[in-house]
């Protein structure tokens, strides 16, 4: 059974935040009796879209190096709504120095056990200690792009290190996507070289500007489009997690 699932951006700027906090949402809601935590393991303090998350990696930091966590105190100070759980994290520029990969593995190692399915946010620095040690942590990668040819390529140039790290790469998510772009999903595909089921669309919200400025996410807005593309990648997960029987009570 898979458990942590990381959402990691091609390149910056490919939303890779965004939708690793609107799917976190969408499987708890969807899957109320499953506990579901989002670990944002990245340098941005990520709380543009949560800002009254009182958890975050910088204030872990401490404990990590002497692997010692108090985790019932983290999943207090984690929690967000209902059954989502929150963790932002370090706001500290140049921080990379200050964690090394060991201690995010370790972190996300013991704090899975006290929940059912983790969300991490990778972002798309790979230099940055909490990045790498959350996609070693992963049981499955997503690679985040938008449909430009710096995303691709800066993808393609990054193929053999994920490969000689042995990544565990499940799936691509095409965000910001729209039909008019020649960057279609077939051509995409073709690029990365792999099978088109596994290369999700996420159609482009005109929501976005409000919702930095709401500091929303997309979620909270009336856009059906992008939440049936949110609504399949998180199928996707409950179906690699092991958790495909639906609730009643959930309404996708």
């Amino acid at each position: 059974m898979k458990k942590v699932f990381t959402f990691h951006g091609a390149d910056h700027k490919c939303g890779c935040s965004m939708i690793s906090q609107c799917v976190a949402e969408k499987i708890a809601k969807k899957r109320p009796d499953l506990s579901v935590l989002l670990v944002h393991a990245e340098e941005s303090g990520c709380l543009g879209y949560s800002p009254k998350v009182g958890e975050s990696m910088e204030r872990i930091r401490p404990y990590l190096a002497e692997r010692l966590l108090d985790v019932c105190d983290i999943v207090k100070k984690s929690e967000y709504k209902d059954n989502l759980y929150i963790i932002s994290g370090t706001d500290k520029p140049g921080s990379s120095e200050s964690f090394h990969p060991d201690m995010a593995e370790f972190f996300l190692k013991t704090i899975s056990q006290s929940f059912d399915i983790v969300i991490c946010d990778s972002g798309a620095n790979m230099e940055h200690g909490l990045s790498l040690g959350a996609l070693f942590s992963s049981d499955l990668i997503y690679i985040v792009l938008v449909q430009s040819e710096s995303a691709l390529k800066r993808y393609e140039w990054l193929m053999p290190l994920y490969g000689k790290l042995a990544l565990n790469l499940g799936g691509y998510v095409l965000n910001k996507f729209t039909k008019y772009s020649a960057y279609t999903r077939d051509y995409v595909k073709r690029r990365l070289k792999t099978q088109r089921e596994r290369v999700f669309t996420v159609r482009e919200s005109s929501f976005g500007d409000l919702a930095e400025i709401d500091e929303k996410s997309l979620l909270a807005y009336r856009d059906n489009a992008f939440a049936k593309d949110i609504d399949a990648l998180a199928d996707d997960i409950l179906i690699e997690a092991g958790a495909t029987a639906t609730l009643e009570a959930a309404n996708g």
